[in-house]
This record gives C-alpha cells, structure tokens and sequence, in this order.
C-alpha cells in the first residue's frame, strides 16, 4: 500500500484531535454528575450540553467529508510498533467489525438519515408517528384548546393540591417557614364582604337621600339641575331630556380625578 500523503495524514490528525474533545467533554460532563451533591446548576449542565452538541457536530461533518478516504484506511502495525505494550490499542486497530451496541447506533443513524433524504412531506409523517400534515394541522388547531381547558380546570386557587388536602395538609413538607393558607372557606369571606357592602349602601341610601348624579348638567345646591340622565334602566328607548347646557367631558375627567368644581360655561 502506498504511503499516505501530507493532506491525508493532516485529515487523520483533525479526526483524533475532535475525537480527544468529544472524549474529554463527556469525562467532564461524568465526573460533574458523579461528584456533585448537589447536582450543579441547571446553566452548568446546559453549557456542557452545548459542548457536547457542537463537538458532535464538527465530527459529523469532518467525517462526511472525508468519508472515501476513511472508509478506504487500512491499519497494520510495522515492526517498530509496541505490540505487547500496547496491545489493547493493536487490538482496537485491526478489529474489522464494530461493536453490538455501535452497529446498532450505526444502523439507527442511518436509518435517521434515508428518512431526511426523502420530501418533507414524508418526514414530518415519520417525525410525527405516521401524521398526515392535513392531522398535523388539525392536531396544532385542536391542542391550544384543549391544553387551556385542563388548564383552566386544574387552577382551582388553591396552596395544596387535592391528593395533599385529602391525605391532610398538615403532613405536607413544603420547606416554607411562612404558614400557607389551610383552605378557609372563600364562600364565607365573599358572604362577608357582600354583607359590608350591603350595609354601606343603605347607609348611603339613609344619609345620602340629598345626593344626586347629574351627568349632563351642572348640580346646584337649590336642587335645580342644568340636565340630568335617566338611568332607571329598561330598553333604553327613552332620551336623555336636558334643560341647559352639557358639561364637557374634560371637565367631567377632571372631576373624577382631581375633585376640581367644572368651569361654568
């Protein structure tokens, strides 16, 4: 066989160099889970990931690349090669098929790959579980709903779920030094609010028989009024009847916000 070339041997030197890399990211990545207590922080573990992801990636295409020349490498040790020294590494160059397990990695990858090459159509069918993309659209329109409607009928306000609350909330750890609420009857707050509200309106139907609302008018303390809206309530045929001139809206806001007395017109 004949020697390889300067470009074939800078080739061979690249792929043990990403090869180093790879290997050298998952020890890290091993040793990190293994020797953490706790396990490190999620960015941590997610940076890692990103190594790992892009090491991946320059090996995947260094090899597609030069895919002809690796697949055509043959290796023999020479006679200046440590044979009993290192034979673990001899025996690693000379083996002539892959492992079980990376056969298997090799035939799933392919697989992966044949499904790529083919229209978009059929991969999202294979990506999706054998989906039309008429299903697909039709799954996207229905799972919004459907997601918010669980949603809405799991969120039922409360600080225990239902499962804590039947075994009893006193059992559960919830690593809080503050108290949570045990689930006191909202019916009965509402009830009470509604009684004070209840009592602050006929207060103020009691004290206040002088007040009026005068919405298209000016209020006078003689009790005339420059116009005024009925809001009796019914079908709402009935016009509002006014005797003067309107209050403009500016003047209106003012009042709500500030309390200043509108400018007579």
């Amino acid at each position: 066989m004949a020697s390889l070339t300067h470009e074939q041997l800078k080739v061979l030197e690249q792929t043990r160099q990403r090869l180093v890399q790879l290997t050298q990211s998952l020890g890290s990545l091993a040793n990190s889970i293994n020797q953490s207590d706790p396990l490190p922080a999620w960015s941590s573990l997610q940076s890692q990931a990103t190594i790992l992801s892009n090491n991946l990636l320059s090996i995947s295409h260094l090899l597609t690349a030069h895919q002809p020349l690796l697949s055509s490498l043959v290796a023999y040790p020479t006679p200046l090669f440590p044979g009993r020294a290192e034979s673990t590494i001899l025996h690693e160059l000379l083996r002539t098929k892959l492992e079980p397990r990376v056969e298997e990695w090799v035939a799933r990858g392919r697989r992966v790959g044949a499904r790529n090459n083919n229209n978009n159509d059929a991969t999202t069918a294979d990506a999706a579980g054998g989906l039309s993309v008429d299903e697909l659209r039709e799954l996207w329109r229905w799972a919004p709903v459907a997601a918010n409607m669980e949603a809405r009928r799991r969120d039922w306000g409360g600080d225990y779920t239902l499962e804590e609350r039947e075994r009893g909330v006193r059992s559960v750890v919830t690593g809080l030094r503050r108290r949570l609420d045990e689930g006191v009857d909202d019916d009965e707050e509402e009830e009470e609010e509604e009684e004070g509200d209840g009592d602050g309106d006929e207060e103020m139907m009691q004290g206040g028989g002088d007040m009026e609302v005068v919405v298209g008018g000016h209020a006078r303390g003689d009790g005339a009024r420059g116009g005024q809206v009925d809001i009796a309530g019914g079908n709402g045929h009935g016009a509002s009847k006014s005797g003067g001139n309107g209050m403009a809206l500016d003047d209106v806001f003012r009042y709500m916000m500030t309390g200043a007395p509108p400018r007579l017109k």
